[in-house]
């Protein structure tokens, strides 16, 4: 975990949830977030588990030239990446689990910007986990964000965490090998820890 503000957010949802599973949404206070704001968002868990977004921070809106409320989080990706992200998502929601992705995106003609994605699970009215609060951060700000949209962002890794315990890597290929045995709307064979375990794979 490199950037300064995902540590943040981390430990704040940490100490929120207590010992809880998770904070629930109406415990977040963005002024206690209010320093990384324009890198924020948040999920639903929708009946089609495309997790559309709730909220968008203004620099994510950026690097794709528009407001991105409402749209899929999955269309963000490619498919086979978007696959990958929305079993990452289930499971952080099924698990309560932060995961935290690494990705890259660039316009045509450009270099690759690096950023660190941290989803956090949240519940909703009491619920089970059917949220996610998450923060995009890029390694430092490409100066064509704004200006020039990127097509879909590029996954690189993903880590899966019990804040308690520390984190143990899921790396892409083990996430593309989960996702291509399951699809999103199943649920977990067996959940060992913090991940969501599937039969089959390599």
């Amino acid at each position: 975990m490199r950037q300064g503000a995902t540590r943040e957010l981390l430990t704040y949802w940490n100490r929120l949830r207590g010992d809880r599973a998770a904070p629930d949404r109406a415990e977040i206070e963005l002024a206690a977030i209010r320093g990384s704001l324009r890198d924020l968002f948040m999920l639903d868990l929708d009946p089609a588990h495309q997790f559309p977004f709730l909220m968008t921070g203004t620099r994510l809106n950026a690097f794709f030239c528009g407001e991105q409320l409402g749209r899929s989080f999955l269309s963000l990706w490619q498919p086979q990446d978007a696959r990958t992200i929305a079993t990452a998502l289930m499971t952080a929601i099924d698990a309560a689990c932060p995961v935290l992705a690494a990705a890259s995106a660039h316009p045509e003609g450009y270099r690759d910007a690096d950023l660190e994605i941290l989803f956090v699970p949240l519940r909703h009215g009491g619920q089970a986990p059917t949220r996610l609060l998450g923060m995009a951060t890029p390694t430092v700000q490409p100066p064509w964000v704004g200006l020039l949209p990127v097509p879909h962002f590029n996954l690189r890794a993903l880590r899966a965490v019990e804040a308690d315990s520390g984190w143990m890597n899921l790396s892409k290929a083990s996430a593309l090998a989960l996702a291509a045995r399951a699809r999103v709307t199943e649920r977990p064979a067996d959940i060992r820890g913090h991940l969501r375990i599937f039969e089959g794979g390599k």
